[in-house]
């Protein structure tokens, strides 16, 4: 990282955090009263991240913070002119965001509130490795760590930043930058391990093992092996019938978008487990134990798009007997291979349905099977699911609806 860049970020924690966290509040305070913040001041403290952001997005950024400021920050936000110019940066180069996001499991808030954050791009060790036995010449993810946040990023589980993240009028078509903070699942998984250990007892809930390969794991190693998985994660998104890259406004849908992340989710915990995967079963691990485990936990979770990932794979273990509950209450799961056996079925299920040419019948029989098979029909109109067609007992006092 240059000199200037790290000056600039520096400055941009000093100033810009504390004034978009300010914004922020009276967002989430919804009281009437604007925020006590110099509109001109964020602007100008904007203009000056040449080593942060290209100069059509710091252009972008003062347009649609003033256009928004207008309104003291109480109308819905339309930053379609930032969302086109956010960049993907360059591996080592650093990289800003000034404007309002939907947070995927930020700090439990709902809605489009603004934020600033900072990152730098840092690639695997292993990119030629993984490029060579994944050719993915349409990859549009970034590996980064995230160096400073405002309250709603920094103090949630929010890991990753897309163009649909912000709120636009026109709809988000193309994915051009996907940024992933991967430094941040160090405490995270440990959260994780933490609901593990809960609901199944100490050492590892996989039959025929004693012990988790993914406790105690170095911070770097940790932060290398989560950019395999999203280097995974993203190659996946881009296979089978329906590739994510041709089908982005119809695959991030809550429901047809908890089909894709199942299926990317489950094919790259295949491949981990039966491919020559650097960290490969640390990986498997962090799949099954997150999705299954922690997602369910996030704030409503009938709502969370993650949580529901969560319940269907719970609910897909649960019908195989890959995931029960004993006498004494401790959750156990099936072997690794039962499955990556159990799941290739799933995917098989799921890359079917994708089969389906038409739109509105694909939309119609991923409904179907979702709701038929993987998850309740929600009870009202505020949830999107009414939790998993497994019993909700099976995560005990983790979930909390």
């Amino acid at each position: 990282m240059n000199p200037r860049a790290l000056s600039q970020i520096v400055e941009f924690e000093r100033r810009i955090v504390p004034a978009a966290g300010a914004i922020r509040a009276a967002q989430v305070r919804a009281d009437g009263r604007g925020p006590d913040v110099d509109v001109d001041a964020l602007c100008r403290d904007i203009e000056r991240l040449d080593a942060l952001m290209p100069a059509g997005q710091i252009e972008a950024t003062v347009h649609d913070v003033r256009a928004w400021s207008a309104s003291d920050f109480r109308d819905p936000p339309a930053f379609d002119a930032t969302r086109d110019a956010v960049p993907a940066p360059r591996d080592r180069e650093a990289a800003a965001f000034v404007g309002p996001v939907t947070l995927p499991n930020g700090d439990g808030s709902s809605g489009a509130f603004l934020e600033a954050f900072t990152v730098v791009r840092q690639d695997p060790d292993c990119i030629a490795q993984l490029q060579a036995a994944y050719p993915h010449p349409n990859a549009v993810f970034q590996s980064t760590r995230l160096l400073s946040a405002s309250p709603g990023l920094r103090d949630g589980n929010c890991v990753v930043f897309f163009p649909e993240n912000i709120p636009t009028v026109t709809p988000t078509v193309d994915q051009t930058f996907a940024w992933f903070f991967f430094n941040r699942h160090v405490d995270i998984y440990a959260g994780t391990l933490d609901i593990v250990s809960r609901l199944c007892a100490d050492g590892s809930p996989f039959a025929g093992e004693r012990q988790l390969c993914s406790v105690g794991v170095d911070p770097e190693d940790v932060y290398q092996a989560r950019c395999v998985w999203g280097y995974l994660h993203d190659y996946f998104h881009h296979t089978g019938p329906r590739p994510l890259d041709q089908n982005l406004a119809l695959k991030t849908k809550w429901r047809t978008g908890v089909l894709e992340e199942l299926k990317v989710d489950m094919k790259s915990a295949i491949a981990c487990l039966e491919e020559p995967v650097p960290y490969g079963e640390i990986i498997f691990e962090y799949i099954v134990l997150e999705r299954l485990f922690r997602y369910p936990a996030e704030p409503r979770p009938f709502r969370n798009f993650d949580s529901g990932t969560g319940f269907a794979l719970g609910t897909w273990l649960a019908e195989h007997k890959l995931f029960t509950v004993g006498d004494e209450g401790r959750r156990t799961l099936g072997s690794k291979a039962e499955i990556a056996a159990s799941v290739r079925e799933l995917v098989r299920s799921i890359e079917e349905i994708e089969t389906i040419e038409d739109d509105d019948v694909y939309r119609e029989t991923v409904t179907d099977f979702l709701y038929d098979r993987l998850l309740r029909r929600p009870d009202n109109s505020a949830d999107r699911c009414g939790g998993p067609r497994a019993p909700l007992s099976l995560w005990g006092a983790e979930v909390h609806v």
